[in-house]
């Protein structure tokens, strides 16, 4: 049984903002499939986990409106939250108990839902244009989600244009009982991953 999912920060997963985006569409089904695994399994406490950084805030509480849609998810002033409650909201049985920045340990009895991008250079029209090493970080952060252990890759991801290596480094450092990366893409320049964790 998952109780960690990591999932994309990437606002393209809303269907008001990308609807005839295939690889975003099958992220978003992806996630949505662990959220109503999770709540069929009785985890119905969510705890999202995510950046605070002050570049992803927005005033408009629960709604990506800042990006383009008008929505109401009830909560979240920042876009990772926010894309968490995206997800969250078509499972009326989860409810959203706290949001943070750091992963900690996850509690066995809750969904813990990590919202974050691997790099966003892979390709010229990427975020971050075309970064030297990027296909590299990449691999990595599917390795890690399938449950690879890996370690010390702050700065190296950060080189790689990994935004935030922290998670990540956080994420290598759990150690799965069980693993599943159940959706992966970077068609838009930015390393997305849908994965499910047993810790």
């Amino acid at each position: 049984m998952f109780n960690l999912m990591v999932m994309p920060a990437s606002p393209a997963l809303a269907v008001e903002l990308s609807a005839n985006d295939a690889a975003s569409r099958a992220l978003l089904a992806a996630a949505r499939t662990l959220a109503v695994e999770a709540a069929a399994a009785g985890l119905t406490q969510v705890d999202i986990v995510g950046s605070q950084d002050k570049r992803w805030h927005t005033a408009h509480t629960g709604s990506l409106q800042a990006w383009g849609a008008a929505t109401d998810l009830g909560g979240g002033n920042f876009l990772p939250e926010i894309m968490a409650r995206y997800v969250l909201h078509s499972v009326p049985q989860l409810h959203v108990r706290s949001s943070r920045e750091h992963i900690g340990q996850p509690d066995s009895e809750a969904l813990t839902v990590v919202v974050t991008d691997g790099s966003a250079g892979l390709t010229e029209r990427a975020p971050l244009a075309l970064v030297p090493g990027a296909q590299e970080a990449h691999e990595w952060c599917e390795e890690v989600l399938m449950g690879a252990s890996a370690s010390g890759a702050g700065e190296w991801l950060s080189q790689r244009g990994v935004e935030e290596p922290l998670l990540w480094e956080a994420l290598a450092g759990l150690q799965p009982k069980k693993s599943q990366l159940l959706a992966t893409d970077a068609a838009l320049g930015v390393g997305r991953y849908v994965a499910g964790w047993e810790v």
